[in-house]
């Protein structure tokens, strides 16, 4: 096989998460076209996504717990398999590429996907461990913008990544994420117009302070007086839950709201959800957002950076709300048209979304990086 139809996809983990769920979804859409696919993970702890992954992917497993300690391991695999191309999905994990391209003189073109909005990730790591702060930060700082190119989910990650490295304007693009091919897949078999909505607002993602869920919750209080037999579903796991049942109680809604846990099937929260709420105060492309809508079931988002606004069409596959702003988000949910949307409507909304232009766009870009 020519070497221009092959490719290494590195990540961290194939855990629950929105890039895990982008990583394999477009590695097993390069294998069935074709392409000799490596897909490289630091270990499988928590692993959500496994099942998923095709067989005819190479899954390579370094059993290292993190980024900084997979040096070693990458610089032998690299040699090993003379590797030219790294799609990478994280950013830790480009840094390391990056330095060891330049130290060892590694001839290979490292491709990474923009996780978040650059600027409010950076901010994030102020809050995080001393390590992460002084150390991780610094490196991607200094070293990101090394990379050979980067893909940005949405156009507001992109002008936000340009305006702290201007150089990159030449040397970056935008691909928007695909739809999940087991929710397409689940889209042919049934009639989705039909299947009966019950009586539950959804959230879905990881309970951490940046997903904004309390604010949901405050939302969710101000109109339950209004919807007596109206639930609140959160889907997740994080550090904040025992924090957002707190809220519940305070506002005294805790018996109206399900906390689920994580889920690996998420399908049948969307299908039967009247709505799907993200009140995140930052995103890159939010998943939740096009797997709702593509299961038939509109959204209601906080205009936050990035990538809601890139999305989400008023009244006609959701609603935008003014970032941040509980009272807004509560009138929202309180005059939600909930019935009158059109599934054709919704699927219509999304078609950029579809994996067939997603990876025609990867793979022009990929063949043009030589």
């Amino acid at each position: 096989m020519n070497s221009k139809n092959k490719i290494t996809f590195l990540i961290s983990t194939l855990s629950g998460g929105g890039a895990e769920g982008v990583c394999v979804g477009i590695a097993n859409t390069f294998v069935e076209r074709g392409w000799s696919v490596d897909l490289v993970v630091l270990n499988l702890k928590n692993e959500a996504y496994l099942n998923r992954l095709s067989d005819k992917v190479n899954l390579i497993v370094l059993n290292v717990n993190r980024a900084r300690y997979s040096g070693l391991s990458l610089i032998k695999y690299i040699i090993k398999n003379k590797v030219k191309k790294v799609l990478v999905f994280n950013y830790e994990l480009s840094v390391v590429l990056v330095i060891l391209k330049y130290f060892l003189n590694f001839k290979i073109k490292i491709i990474s996907r923009n996780i978040s909005t650059f600027s409010a990730k950076m901010k994030q790591y102020y809050q995080l461990s001393l390590w992460d702060r002084y150390v991780v930060r610094p490196l991607i700082k200094f070293f990101y913008h090394r990379v050979n190119y980067v893909i940005n989910q949405s156009n507001g990650m992109r002008d936000d990544l340009i305006s702290i490295y201007p150089h990159l304007k030449d040397n970056s693009t935008v691909i928007f994420n695909p739809i999940p091919a087991h929710l397409i897949d689940f889209a042919k078999k049934y009639d989705l117009s039909k299947i009966k909505k019950e009586n539950y607002l959804l959230c879905i993602g990881r309970l951490e302070k940046i997903k904004g869920f309390h604010y949901a919750i405050e939302a969710f209080a101000g109109i339950a007086k209004n919807y007596p037999n109206l639930r609140l579903k959160i889907v997740g796991k994080g550090s904040q839950e025992k924090n957002l049942k707190q809220k519940a109680i305070e506002h005294s809604v805790f018996d109206r709201i399900d906390f689920e846990g994580f889920k690996k099937d998420i399908i049948p929260y969307y299908l039967h959800a009247r709505v799907t709420i993200l009140p995140s105060l930052y995103e890159g492309y939010p998943n939740v957002l096009i797997e709702s809508i593509s299961m038939n079931t509109p959204v209601i988002a906080f205009d936050c950076p990035s990538g809601p606004n890139e999305i989400i069409i008023d009244g006609r596959n959701g609603y935008l709300v003014k970032n941040q702003d509980v009272d807004d988000l509560r009138k929202k949910m309180l005059n939600f048209p909930y019935d009158k949307f059109i599934y054709k409507d919704l699927v219509n909304s999304i078609k950029k979304n579809h994996i067939e232009k997603v990876f025609n766009q990867y793979e022009k870009l990929i063949n043009s990086l030589g």
